[in-house]
């Protein structure tokens, strides 16, 4: 008795009408427990539409302005993000109860492994990708799925679409940070990224007394200073708000000063020396070309600064 094995190709499930193809832009989800899903990809079974899709744009905006009971109109003050709405119209499927294959649980499995990356206290990220190679995240947090209902059983139909709503706690588009560090003697320039290297630039070594830096950003951002000894004393500042180290750091050691007002800390290789600082300022750094640092080092090390760099939309 001879037996015959046919071998075909590997199953796709039929994608549902529902599904508009991304045509440029690459969408992924990385969740809170490390999964990453390529939400633009028809072909992963989790798929954002691009019906309906909300958060992409500018965030909402709330302008300060002043009244004068003898001048007409208003005075502008300033502005403030106050959020934004990001909105999902998103797909999950497998493929019918009608193929020849266990779609049914596909479908569950993958339901829940999905939904498990909406769970209420923690943050997942949403990354876009241009076709011009720029990436922008925004980290979000569940709100709702607006009380979706069932009409038919997705189990059996192997698909089932939803109304997913999300708020990120900062408001802007996140792009890759900028490294820049100096010190009194040359270094090996490194550029980024590539697809080998981390995920920022780091721009040529130069002097203390000439350091400037470019925000290619939106808005203002601040600025993550790393003074690596050894030294005795050290500033770091933008224009006249400047930081005062008046201890010394041994070579090998590392100080570390986040100026930004959400964290504020300073350590000394993991400990807290924060305290012992004489001055401490934590000016913004704002978007634009060549601002000039106030940086001065009483030894041999060097100092590096870190920003993030932030984008009012992420197209």
């Amino acid at each position: 008795m001879s037996v015959n094995f046919a071998y075909g190709a590997p199953y796709a499930p039929p994608i549902p009408d529902v599904f508009i193809p991304w045509q440029g832009i690459k969408h992924t989800w990385t969740g809170w427990d490390g999964s990453i899903w390529p939400i633009s990809d028809p072909r992963s079974g989790a798929a954002l539409l691009a019906d309906g899709l909300e958060g992409l744009g500018m965030p909402d905006i709330l302008n300060y302005t002043h009244d004068s009971p003898v001048v007409h109109g208003s005075e502008w003050d300033g502005w403030l993000a106050t959020g934004r709405k990001v909105y999902w119209h998103f797909i999950i499927y497998s493929g019918s109860a009608a193929d020849d294959q266990p779609s049914t649980k596909a479908w569950l499995a993958r339901h829940k492994a999905f939904w498990k990356t909406m769970r209420p206290g923690t943050t997942g990220v949403w990354t876009v990708e241009l076709p011009t190679g720029e990436k922008f995240s925004l980290r979000l947090r569940f709100v709702s799925d607006g009380g979706h209902s069932y009409a038919t059983d997705p189990a059996k139909r192997g698909w089932e679409a939803y109304g997913i709503e999300l708020f990120p706690e900062q408001p802007f588009w996140e792009g890759v940070s900028v490294v820049r560090s100096w010190d009194v003697g040359e270094q090996v320039d490194f550029f980024g990224p590539t697809g080998f290297g981390p995920d920022f630039f780091i721009s040529s070594s130069a002097q203390l007394s000439t350091a400037t830096v470019t925000n290619p950003g939106d808005v203002d951002t601040f600025v993550t200073w790393t003074i690596n000894g050894p030294s005795t004393t050290a500033v770091v500042g933008i224009g006249e708000d400047t930081t005062t180290v008046p201890f010394p750091i041994a070579a090998g050691s590392r100080l570390v000063i986040d100026t930004d007002p959400r964290r504020l800390t300073a350590e000394l290789d993991g400990v807290d020396v924060m305290e012992q600082l004489t001055e401490f300022n934590y000016p913004a750094l704002p978007p634009g070309e060549d601002v000039q640092l106030n940086l001065a080092l009483d030894g041999t090390g060097s100092v590096e600064a870190k920003f993030p760099t932030y984008y009012l939309m992420g197209v």
